[in-house]
């Protein structure tokens, strides 16, 4: 099994970023040597936190609390410790970790109810029966799926209070203070963007189209009725005019998605090759690879023509030579490490300047958001 570190770069709706947000919050994740079937887990600046204690891969530790399945098949949380306790007494068949809150959902041993629990791990709510499934907090609400005749989505807070009833067909996290939801109106779907107050900012009409489902650094990426791709802010404003030069691409991981930003840069297509935006629209770096992938720390591993791999910064400087001709290369979740993966199949991490500060190699590690 080789998980890639940057695939747990969301590409699904709860994690996004916006410029007065925190980066995706990882601290440690699990690994294993070959001397070992049991996990550990690893900081990014290459500590050991604990070495061969679980028999499942765990989850990465986030604001201190990591997930584990127990041998029951159960999960659990525990902190983040040496020495790693477990957070209060009860079992889940589902939960999600605190990533951006101190709370969060999950579902207990034997018990229908969706239940919101706090990092000690105490009760907050129990979510009516009606309730089937909750997101990820973000900015003190969370979507909300309900069970009825036509299910819909709304959206409570963290003690469990609906504050946006359930009316909308797609509704996502809160990011920026803005929230996309898609809704029926004339038997057609209508896209629109809403405050946390419910109401609605903007409307998007048939000229324009949201290109994805959430903010970023508080742009969202659209296209015009002519394939040109530009972004909004979170008024519904036109931030950078869509231009002819930028086009649909597919991404080939979650770590390759074209017109996302991070750290002031996103990725952008010219029909050939990858290369990098400034939040202006300008190019900070020409179309000229064959991968990018992007990092929380404003580092980017690319490919170049020749299928060598590398790593830039926003500025297009190599700071990490182009000499991985085989095997893969990551740009993790912090600003100066990068996992590598050498000729052999071994993983380490090194700096930004390509040096070596991990204990150890490693044969396999994981990096899991959401449900174990």
């Amino acid at each position: 099994m080789k998980t890639l570190l940057a695939a747990s770069i969301a590409t699904i709706l709860m994690l996004a970023s916006c410029s007065r947000k925190e980066v995706t919050p990882v601290e440690y994740f699990p690994f294993k040597t070959e001397t070992t079937d049991f996990w550990g887990m690893m900081g990014l600046d290459g500590n050991i936190l604990f070495d061969g204690r679980f028999m499942y891969c765990p989850s990465v530790s986030s604001r201190g609390l990591f997930m584990a399945r127990e041998e029951n098949g159960l999960l659990s949380f525990y902190t983040a410790e040496a020495n790693p306790r477990k957070i209060g007494k009860d079992y889940y068949t589902s939960a999600k970790l605190f990533l951006y809150s101190d709370y969060t959902p999950v579902r207990k041993k034997d018990e229908y109810n969706i239940t919101i629990i706090n990092k000690k791990g105490e009760e907050v709510a129990k979510l009516p029966q009606q309730i089937i499934d909750v997101g990820f907090f973000a900015e003190g609400l969370a979507p909300f799926r309900s069970d009825d005749i036509r299910p819909r989505m709304g959206y409570i807070d963290e003690k469990g209070n609906v504050k946006i009833e359930p009316q909308y067909i797609v509704a996502t996290n809160f990011l920026c203070g803005v929230a996309l939801v898609a809704y029926e109106k004339n038997d057609e779907m209508t896209i629109s963007i809403i405050g946390s107050n419910g109401k609605t900012v903007y409307t998007f009409d048939q000229g324009i189209r949201p290109l994805s489902w959430e903010y970023s650094d508080g742009l969202l990426a659209v296209i015009d009725t002519v394939g040109k791709i530009g972004f909004i802010d979170t008024r519904g404003k036109i931030a950078i005019k869509p231009a002819e030069e930028l086009k649909l691409c597919q991404p080939r991981n979650p770590a390759n998605i074209p017109y996302t930003f991070k750290n002031g840069r996103c990725i952008y297509y010219d029909g050939e090759h990858y290369g990098l935006l400034d939040r202006k629209g300008n190019i900070a770096v020409p179309a000229q690879y064959k991968t990018i992938y992007l990092g929380e720390g404003g580092l980017f591993a690319v490919e170049n023509t020749r299928n060598e791999w590398g790593c830039i910064d926003g500025d297009g400087n190599t700071v990490l030579p182009f000499e991985y001709l085989t095997g893969e290369i990551r740009p993790s979740i912090d600003a100066h490490a990068i996992v590598v993966q050498n000729e052999s199949g071994r993983y380490k991490i090194v700096n930004e300047q390509g040096k070596t500060i991990s204990h150890l190699t490693f044969s396999q590690y994981q990096s899991k958001y959401y449900n174990l």
